[in-house]
């Protein structure tokens, strides 16, 4: 009787995870994907230097979440070990001294002065939306010479996290 009151708490706990280390496996293979599509865009580009920006919501405004993910992303681009990352902190203070808050193309000649400081080849910044089904990512490689965007990766994390 207590080898099957064992087996019956062994099973519960077993059963009772799954659901967080399969969110933790998937936020890690999302991440992974939206880190190849970000190194296969700049490759493509021929861009060796990448400078990443704070993700925004919806409505364009950094969030703890949008910094916490481009500080992921930069990271795992890092681990791979194909391309450099400009330090993000140092991406925004360059930015900032030049009274830069958002990047777009009526500031293309300021955002080509702050890439040429930070010798950054693309920055890179996106955008997070809250879905049923998770976290909708668009990731964008925008590329300084005219602050426009050059290729879009898009991806999906659960909304459970590691």
């Amino acid at each position: 009787m207590i080898g099957l009151q064992v087996l019956l708490v062994g099973l519960l706990t077993l059963f009772s995870h799954p659901t967080s280390s399969w969110a933790g496996t998937k936020y890690e293979e999302g991440l992974k994907q939206l880190a190849d599509g970000v190194a296969e865009g700049a490759a493509k580009a021929k861009k060796q230097r990448l400078a990443f920006l704070d993700f925004t919501d919806g409505k364009g405004e950094s969030t703890p979440m949008g910094q916490f993910l481009a500080e992921e992303l930069g990271t795992q681009i890092m681990v791979a070990g194909e391309l450099t990352v400009v330090d993000r902190t140092l991406a925004y203070s360059t930015l900032k001294k030049l009274h830069i808050d958002h990047i777009n193309s009526a500031h293309a000649k300021t955002v080509q002065q702050a890439a040429k400081a930070i010798r950054a080849d693309l920055f890179v910044g996106g955008v997070i939306l809250d879905t049923p089904d998770g976290l909708q990512i668009t990731v964008r490689l925008i590329s300084p010479s005219n602050a426009q965007p050059i290729r879009a990766i898009r991806g999906m994390l659960p909304k459970a996290g590691p």
